[in-house]
């Protein structure tokens, strides 16, 4: 067994170093507040020098502990304490219960903006999804062999390093329709796979993909966008001019994702 990193260079310590940066760190409102106080606290004991010298001129007698007593209590009752410590205790509390929860928050000012944040941007992939893409269904177009659609899709899966083509050579393992032998395979990134099969062009890939290769895709329009909005992403399969069928693929959402969001209102895409 070999230490690679020890001491300040170790992940716990730099986590302990950001959780310190951000409770020493101030907001915008603490700036706003000192700024405040600056000229609050001058015009405190302005006021409390001036109730003094009231109370020990014109006040009954004893004067002077009168005076004395009114004077400290307009400092009690107007100190500034409260203004300039209520932040920073806010932060500190606010960034060690946040560690408490996994939550590292980089400085005191991206705390503060969180309380206007009203929308969640999450990558779902990983995050709250397992990460392992699966097959959920194979839907051939009318006239088509499911087993046809199926040879050519994992023909053109064999070479593919996808994600979803790993998820599509899962579901097919052990399948007994072979794989179709497809020739001149190539990967376009962002959109799929193409190839040619028995000198005809094969195509596996999303909407852009088949738009390019001109085909229509209007027969399962409405079929891709149901499986879409129950969160698949709708794989097209084509040969030459036609459109053989679609391959359903989700990411199964984690055990944890319900309780992780569950404070979370409005609308979930």
């Amino acid at each position: 067994m070999r230490a690679e990193k020890v001491g300040r260079d170790t992940l716990l310590a730099q986590i302990v170093t950001l959780v310190t940066a951000a409770q020493r760190s101030q907001a915008p409102i603490q700036r706003l507040a000192d700024r405040v106080a600056g000229w609050f606290v001058p015009a405190v004991i302005i006021v409390a020098v001036a109730a003094f010298v009231a109370w020990l001129v014109w006040g009954p007698a004893p004067a002077l502990p009168h005076a004395m007593v009114a004077a400290v209590t307009v400092l009690i009752i107007a100190c500034p304490c409260a203004l300039g410590l209520a932040t920073p205790m806010s932060i500190m509390v606010a960034v060690g219960r946040g560690a408490q929860a996994g939550i590292l928050v980089k400085n005191a000012a991206a705390l503060e903006r969180l309380e206007k944040v009203d929308t969640l941007v999450v990558d779902k992939t990983g995050t709250l999804t397992e990460g392992k893409p699966r097959v959920t269904g194979v839907y051939p177009s009318a006239g088509i062999d499911q087993d046809l659609l199926m040879s050519v899709a994992q023909g053109l899966e064999q070479n593919s390093e996808h994600p979803l083509a790993q998820a599509i050579r899962s579901f097919f393992s052990g399948h007994p329709v072979a794989p179709a032998v497809v020739i001149d395979f190539i990967s376009i990134t962002g959109e799929g796979v193409r190839g040619t099969l028995n000198g005809e062009a094969v195509a596996l890939g999303n909407k852009k993909l088949m738009e390019g290769a001109g085909i229509d895709l209007s027969p399962v329009a409405v079929e891709a966008d149901r499986l879409r909005d129950g969160g698949a992403t709708v794989v097209f399969t084509s040969r030459a001019r036609t459109l053989l069928g679609l391959i359903a693929v989700a990411d199964p959402i984690k055990v944890s994702t319900p309780a992780a969001t569950s404070g979370v209102t409005g609308k979930r895409t």
